[in-house]
């Protein structure tokens, strides 16, 4: 066999393929090993509705579908609580907030309309707060259960 330019065109197309390949098998495989990801969008939710409340120590470093103590405190019988709570096992990959507990934490202003931005929230604790107003016409297009 001799070599020609053409064996050459041939074998570099046979090594960027199965370069693209394993590159794309890589990436797979590392989505669905990691798969405590929250969604952009939700994040950003988290974030407005820690600016409208006043809440200043969530670390946004951190993945809150992650158990971090930074979202969540230690449960107790304590009236002071905080707690994201993420549904992980979506047919996205991705991980939803459906649960935020903010009780006991000195809260001021109203109830945050950005919540309805949280589209799989399920159950809003925000007891022992300095919260007021009407609950926002935003709530009113979410999956809220328990309030």
């Amino acid at each position: 066999m001799s070599w020609s330019p053409a064996t050459s065109s041939i074998s570099s197309f046979l090594l960027i393929t199965f370069t693209l390949v394993l590159l794309i098998s890589e990436t797979n495989i590392q989505a669905q090993t990691n798969p405590r990801l929250l969604p952009k969008e939700e994040k950003n939710a988290l974030k407005e509705i820690g600016e409208q409340l006043g809440k200043k120590d969530w670390d946004f470093n951190l993945n809150p579908c992650d158990g971090n103590t930074n979202w969540n405190t230690p449960k107790s019988n304590s009236p002071y609580y905080n707690n994201v709570t993420c549904n992980c096992a979506t047919p996205d990959g991705f991980c939803h907030v459906e649960r935020l507990f903010i009780r006991g934490q000195d809260l001021a202003g109203v109830l945050p309309a950005s919540l309805a931005k949280l589209t799989y929230l399920k159950t809003i604790d925000l007891n022992r707060n300095y919260l007021s107003g009407t609950i926002p016409p935003e709530w009113a297009s979410t999956k809220l259960q328990v309030m």
